[in-house]
């Protein structure tokens, strides 16, 4: 590629040889293409040793990604270092520590250990997956964040017990010899501040640092870096303040905003030109970031592909929301023409949001992969108990639903009362009412309200059903004197628990609905193997930056969803932005706004983010 082809900001970038620069390169602005090409005029035109040069991404994926394009335009093929962050520091722990790759604590073996030291704090939880990932994401940030763990607030448990779990996991890899991937970070950054040896060995080792995606940073990784690129400071980082987007790893777009404060004579570099996306979608999209005021400002243009407008969609509910992408998927001419499923992405805010696309796209034989490693929100205990009540209303002598909900609400039936019934054979719920003769008149009134109310449940449609549970047989209730016994807020399962109703609302019958319950589990099993197929892509903003698909549809752009209702600080709310920013982004040619009217049968406002592009 002759110069002819970049841009004049693009030249001086690759250009650049000496001191620290920091480029802020928009969307589609072509960042990998000038790295390793800078790489290449490092080696070609300056004479550097190819052995003195190291690339940094964050996924191996990318740096595999950069490694083979440089392959491609250089001969130097095997000295430069593409790396992660993780396996650099690995590598530097296993120079000076002798770590191997046996010392690593592997993903199964870390939740199981956590799950140990959880149950033995005897913390109250709704559901254990989750209370694992949040204490998981929260013991990495103290390391990630360099942060004193007796100040640290935990979000999601009390902090006595936080740092209980955060000493006894330690302890448990410390007896066993034993790191994890937060650990790399932090005891590389540690061994670096005390071994002058090590640090010096590896300042001389990489004089030419590059940094790629650099606004996804977290404090343990820039401080290493920062002693590693000591005395010549020959730093380069690539990044783009307006896509950080992973504050809950620690990551904030402060180290690329307060770049020139760390290095005062940073030469600084804007590439505006958006390769990807059509005129008519960078216009909306710069619209869209602009609501944000701490940010560096950018003028980011395309190359002349005009394209149409962005569409706006608005729909009753979740339900007709996924209906009418179905319908615009079905229309696209090249989907249609050619089959090319893969140009397309459905994009959202929260994992939960996936469900209706999901049964949407299945009912209409179109292929699709969940980007996610998500469960199935059918597996979820909440849906569990919803089903148990529908499947004991069709079968009175289901006795696994009947002992699943027999307390939910509390009917204070005992767990030995259960096993007196159980003795006889047949129905657990005709014992209790028949033939045990050690019931109260109070709990048998309480087993004939249900045997009623099931028969009413038994008469409706599956969302009448559903409503019922909730309202007349009291599950509401007790879901809020779970939450309240359990010290958590109940906002989160009462929204399982309007996903779960609203997907019921396309059934006519129980059965159908149940059944259909049974083949969303085994359609979530069967889809991980859907990768490689020709799929549309279903997946959270999170997981889908620096993809680019022709066709993206961003669903439910409402006020609670995005911005998230967790979302309440200055820093969170622009954050949020961002999210909304990088999703808009991933659109080459075709762009829809999904918006909705209402959600779980109530009114909803639409995002705060839109006021700049919907009059």
């Amino acid at each position: 590629m002759s110069e002819k082809n970049f841009s004049a900001n693009q030249i001086e970038t690759i250009k650049h040889l000496n001191k620290p620069m920091m480029v802020l390169a928009g969307p589609g602005s072509g960042k990998t293409t000038v790295i390793t090409y800078r790489v290449k005029y490092l080696i070609e035109k300056h004479n550097i040793n190819p052995r003195d040069i190291l690339v940094i991404s964050f996924t191996k994926a990318s740096a595999t990604e950069m490694k083979n394009r440089f392959h491609g335009i250089s001969k130097n093929k095997e000295c430069v270092k593409f790396c992660t962050f993780h396996a650099l520091f690995f590598e530097i722990l296993r120079e000076y520590k002798n770590y191997s790759v046996n010392n690593i604590i592997n993903d199964f073996e870390k939740k199981e250990v956590l799950k140990k030291i959880i149950a033995s704090e005897n913390i109250a939880m709704s559901e254990e997956e989750i209370l694992i990932s949040e204490i998981t994401n929260e013991l990495g940030l103290v390391k990630n964040d360099l942060l004193n763990l007796y100040e640290y607030e935990s979000n999601c448990v009390e902090a006595d017990k936080f740092r209980n779990i955060f000493n006894k996991y330690t302890e448990y890899k410390n007896h066993y010899n034993k790191i994890d991937f937060d650990d790399m970070l932090f005891d590389c950054y540690d061994l670096l501040m005390n071994n002058k040896n090590a640090l010096l060995n590896m300042q001389k080792r990489y004089k030419y640092i590059l940094i790629d995606e650099f606004q996804d940073i977290n404090k343990v990784q820039f401080e290493t870096i920062k002693m590693i690129a000591l005395p010549e400071n020959n730093i380069f980082v690539v990044g783009d303040d307006d896509q950080s987007i992973y504050r809950f790893r620690g990551a904030r777009p402060e180290f690329l905003l307060d770049f020139p404060k760390n290095y005062p004579n940073t030469k600084k570099i804007i590439l505006e030109t958006n390769f990807r996306s059509t005129s008519e979608i960078i216009k909306v999209c710069n619209k869209i970031i602009s609501n944000n005021e701490k940010r560096y400002a950018k003028d980011i243009v395309g190359t002349g592909k005009e394209g149409v407008k962005p569409v706006v969609v608005f729909s009753q509910d979740i339900t007709t929301e996924a209906f009418a992408i179905v319908k615009r998927i079905s229309s696209i001419s090249s989907v249609v023409k050619n089959n090319n499923y893969s140009d397309i992405a459905i994009i959202y805010r929260n994992n939960i949001q996936g469900r209706a696309l999901a049964d949407a796209l299945a009912n209409a034989n179109i292929p699709y992969k969940l980007k996610d490693d998500v469960s199935s929100i059918y597996n979820h205990w909440i849906a569990k108990d919803i089903i148990s009540y529908l499947r004991l209303s069709l079968d009175n002598a289901d006795n696994d639903s009947f002992r699943r909900i027999i307390n939910k609400p509390k009917r204070y039936i005992s767990k030995d009362s259960l096993q007196k019934a159980s003795d006889y054979d047949g129905s657990l719920f005709y014992n209790l009412l028949n033939v045990c003769d050690f019931m109260k008149k109070r709990d048998l009134n309480k087993l004939d309200d249900l045997l009623y109310n099931l028969y009413e449940v038994k008469k409706r449609k599956p969302f009448e059903c559903v409503k019922y549970i909730r309202k007349i047989i009291g599950y509401d209730d007790y879901i809020k004197d779970f939450s309240a016994y359990s010290k958590i807020n109940d906002k989160g399962l009462f929204e399982i628990l309007d996903e779960i109703q609203e997907s019921s609302k396309v059934f006519t019958a129980i059965e159908d609905y149940l059944a259909h319950a049974e083949d969303s589990r085994k359609r979530k099993n069967e889809n991980k193997s859907a990768e490689d197929f020709n799929c549309v892509t279903l997946s959270t903003i999170h997981s889908v930056k620096g993809l680019e698909f022709e066709t993206v549809f961003l669903i439910s752009l409402n006020e609670d969803i995005i911005p998230y209702k967790k979302s309440i600080t200055p820093e969170e709310i622009e954050e949020e932005c961002r999210l909304l920013y990088v999703g808009m982004t991933r659109a080459k040619k075709n762009l829809f706004l999904m918006i909705l009217k209402t959600r779980y049968e109530e009114k909803i406002e639409r995002s705060r983010f839109l006021k700049k592009i919907l009059k």
